[in-house]
């Protein structure tokens, strides 16, 4: 089990140790569940409370507070605890990282390139002209297609499919059951019969994005489907043939976007948004909960509904939708007495 002291968790971060700085840490958690002599985290005055009155040894938060002299605590204090707190969890992580090397299950194409320290585990296959690049980690199970391109420490957890042709940047985490690649939904009706549109571009996806269980990214019908770095990605999400998504933008979970719809940059779909085809959606525009994006959406906006109209006009016709019967009723009483 990892242990660590807070003088190397306070240089890992860059942050400030007040009280014992040589406080061995075994284990991390929340306020909740956080064992005896471990380390929680508290990023302002109520989480503080709390995380005082847990069995913590030592709290990680923010230098502004006011911290008690006699809490029989240490604190590591950091102007952004969360962004700390993420570097810290990494260091227990249960996940074993895979020794370097090929398993002798893995079946490879000709004429592939591995770069320095890849890990290829039980039962990858691997199609022509393959390039991964250095300490790219691939997990049991895994399909990745003729003339794929892998960048450097990019993970593909078990079950993930990498269709043909498709460049895939550095860092990026594919969690299980992901397929990136398959065919865009295209098809022309013709005497009552849908024929296929062959779909024979692309998929991009550049450094730093992370993408979720059980999610799919078509190729395009030509050119390229495109997710842009620093996106995030989260599980069951559906993007189309075509569609090119910005950069550090947010797709929660069950998002779907129609083909050749662009996102601009740091856009938030929040879960099970809808979006139609052929549509734009701004820089810095998010879209709540459920709501259907069915035209263009302006920069720098909060949107709600469907279909998706600014939050503050969404807000007003809800607060008239739950008068309605009581409305109703009196619409009904004012045509009675009109009867009378």
């Amino acid at each position: 089990m990892a242990s660590y002291k807070l003088s190397q968790l306070a240089e890992l971060v860059q942050g400030i140790v007040r009280g014992d700085a040589e406080l061995e840490i075994s284990a991390v958690g929340g306020v909740s569940d956080v064992p005896a002599g471990g380390l929680t985290f508290a990023e302002d005055a109520r989480h503080l409370r709390e995380a005082l009155a847990s069995p913590a040894a030592a709290i990680l938060t923010v230098p502004n507070l006011n911290l008690p002299s006699d809490a029989g605590k240490s604190f590591l204090l950091h102007p952004v605890p969360r962004l700390a707190w993420a570097k810290i969890l990494a260091l227990y992580s249960p996940f074993a990282t895979p020794t370097p090397g090929i398993h002798p299950t893995v079946v490879m194409g000709s004429e592939c390139e591995l770069g320095d320290e890849v890990s290829l585990m039980p039962y990858v296959v691997l199609g022509a002209r393959v390039k991964l690049g250095h300490r790219v980690k691939v997990y049991p199970f895994c399909y990745i297609g003729d003339e794929v391109e892998i960048g450097d420490d990019t993970v593909l957890y078990p079950h993930v499919v990498i269709m043909p042709h498709v460049k895939i940047g550095n860092r990026v985490i594919v969690h299980p059951g992901a397929v990136i690649g398959g065919d865009g939904y295209g098809y022309v009706q013709h005497e009552g019969v849908h024929h296929k549109i062959p779909q024979i571009g692309r998929v991009r996806i550049e450094d730093d994005v992370e993408i979720g269980c059980n999610t799919t990214i078509d190729r395009a019908t030509t050119g390229e489907t495109r997710i842009g770095k620093g996106t995030k990605i989260d599980n069951l999400v559906q993007v189309a043939h075509n569609v090119q998504v910005g950069e550090h933008c947010l797709l929660v979970a069950q998002v779907g976007i129609a083909g050749s719809t662009t996102l601009g940059q740091h856009v938030i779909l929040a879960g099970q948004v809808g979006v139609k085809d052929h549509v734009h959606i701004g820089d810095n525009v998010v879209v709540g909960a459920q709501g259907g994006v069915a035209k263009n959406l302006p920069a720098n906006g909060v949107y709600w509904g469907t279909p998706a109209i600014p939050h503050g006009e969404w807000l007003r016709i809800l607060a008239h939708l739950y008068k309605l019967p009581e409305l109703f009723k009196r619409v009904e009483a004012l045509e009675k007495r009109s009867r009378e």
